[in-house]
């Protein structure tokens, strides 16, 4: 068979394949009305207390830095739903990501455990995310959010990126995917990311690369390389249609947005929206999702049944210029352990059970997400291993002020600092370079040139090591940019010694997973040619 013969019949393939995507997507569409239609006749005379296993919703930002938000003071990014979220909720000034990487950081998120528990760390001088023909994944033996929530009567639903592992044994598997790990409903997901390879815009490339940009629904691959035009609708359109079907009873909603990761894209209504540029746009249509799924919880009446987070992985790719994100007056990016890469903008709404207007400044880990949503649920953490998140339930409903704590901030496997009260105390830190600095990477207009990480290993000629460590007080200098005399403060060195003495005595490090790779699970619609369209339009 000639190259034209494979070319034409794979067309007719991909026609039949569009159609019927199309025709059960049309029923779907009904059958979405009609459950509309249900949910809001049933949920005048059906109500349940807010109590009573709340509903939760995790809206996760990708690399979407602290100071990027109207409410968190950016000077020119257009308020939007998230700001109102803000208003009405808690507005968390000292949350932390348990990573500045993507990978590592949702599997804090997903288990509620340091990712060197979990094995999400490689070599020192390696990767520190899954990348696409990697063998491992989430480990199945990790009790995730989405398995605790369903012992509890949970139905559990997921949209958007992934990244925590596709395939296993050969390229169509789909054995670390989150189906394979609590979730009962999985619609229009990214298994590995959005990347500046898959740029459309012909800005920083001429094509997108199949092999790293494609789409799946559940397990099945839809779309390579994928179209970022409707990318946020369908994951909204997935969302709501999973929320309506369980608007009656308790669900977990995990929606994992593409935004703000590079590469920059935004849908045709978004574009050219905000006074800040491409950056700003990206926000705005990601603002705007949010708001469509807190309109669609007052249509059903369920508002106060529900809790919804929002928050980002962790810090913004401040290498890329005006495209990568704001940390605001913090230090560093993506990347490092400084407060620029770990400090994250978060939010939690719920009215009538949240008090409007409030501003936290309690020390709260990603990781914590994972002890509070059990807890709301009425359920039990696990016993058979350490989780390292805590519940703030009681901040929530109650305006409790949590207990001074510890967070243990690594790179890999390599212990960089800790923060401590009010404290950050460093051991090893990244180079970190002033912004004006990578002049060399941004255009005239701010469009970066291309992609780079500065500092991203965690060993080597850009890492710095302390003895004794660098410590700021972050309450008085949060941009960690006057380091205090150590030999002032003995007493905190000494309480430092004895915490970290105690933690790497009681560490027991996860296999690591960040290393084996093989060209078989490379993800591919239709081998050789990776290039495929079966999305619903």
């Amino acid at each position: 068979m000639n190259l034209m013969s494979a070319i034409s019949i794979t067309l007719v393939i991909l026609t039949c394949l569009t159609t019927t995507s199309q025709s059960r997507h049309q029923a779907f569409y009904y059958h979405y009305q009609n459950q509309k239609d249900a949910a809001s006749t049933d949920q005048k005379t059906k109500t349940r207390h807010p109590l009573d296993k709340p509903n939760i919703i995790v809206f996760l930002a990708d690399d979407m830095g602290y100071g990027d938000l109207a409410s968190y003071g950016h000077p020119s990014q257009e308020p939007g739903p998230i700001d109102t979220l803000a208003h009405e909720g808690i507005r968390f000034t000292r949350w932390y990501s348990a990573d500045s990487f993507c990978s590592p950081s949702r599997a804090a998120i997903m288990t509620g455990r340091l990712p060197i528990r979990v094995g999400v760390y490689g070599p020192q001088n390696g990767e520190r995310v899954f990348l696409v023909r990697q063998t491992e994944g989430l480990p199945k033996k990790e009790v995730t959010i989405a398995e605790a929530l369903k012992d509890s009567g949970y139905a559990t639903g997921m949209v958007g990126k992934w990244h925590l592992g596709i395939n296993e044994f050969n390229h169509t598997d789909g054995n670390h995917l989150p189906i394979h790990h609590g979730f009962d409903y999985v619609g229009t997901n990214l298994p590995w990311t959005n990347h500046w390879m898959c740029d459309e815009s012909k800005i920083h490339m001429q094509h997108p690369n199949p092999l790293l940009c494609f789409l799946y629904y559940n397990t099945t691959l839809i779309q390579q390389p994928f179209s970022h035009h409707n990318l946020t609708w369908s994951l909204t359109y997935d969302a709501k249609s999973f929320i309506y079907e369980h608007s009656h009873h308790p669900f977990f909603m995990y929606f994992s947005f593409a935004h703000m990761h590079t590469d920059m894209f935004a849908a045709p209504e978004f574009q050219l929206s905000s006074r800040r540029g491409r950056y700003g746009d990206n926000l705005n249509e990601m603002s705007a999702a949010v708001g469509d799924i807190i309109n669609l919880l007052k249509e059903l009446n369920i508002e106060k049944n529900t809790l919804v987070l929002f928050l980002s992985d962790h810090g913004p790719h401040i290498e890329l210029c005006t495209e990568g994100g704001s940390a605001g007056i913090l230090r560093g990016g993506k990347g490092s352990n400084w407060e620029g890469a770990l400090r994250v903008p978060a939010i939690a709404w719920w009215p009538e059970m949240i008090t409007p207007g409030q501003i936290s400044g309690d020390v709260i880990s990603s990781m914590d997400i994972f002890a509070t949503a059990i807890d709301l649920a009425g359920g039990h953490l696990p016993q058979d291993r350490i989780v390292d998140g805590r519940s703030f339930k009681s901040l929530l409903l109650h305006k409790e002020t949590l207990p001074e704590r510890t967070l243990f901030h690594y790179c890999s496997n390599r212990l960089m600092a800790i923060t401590y009260g009010s404290y950050r105390v460093h051991f090893h830190t990244h180079l970190q370079l002033s912004p004006e600095s990578y002049g060399h990477v941004c255009a005239s207009d701010g469009t970066p040139k291309f992609t780079f990480y500065h500092c991203a290993f965690c060993v080597g000629e850009c890492i710095t090591s302390h003895n004794p460590p660098l410590i700021f007080n972050l309450d008085v200098d949060p941009g960690e940019l006057y380091p205090l005399d150590a030999e002032d403060l003995g007493w905190l060195l000494a309480a430092v010694n004895r915490i970290v003495s105690v933690h790497r005595t009681n560490m027991v490090r996860g296999t690591p997973l960040l290393h084996s790779m093989s060209k078989s699970l490379q993800p591919c619609c239709n081998p050789p040619y990776c290039m495929c369209n079966y999305m619903r339009k």
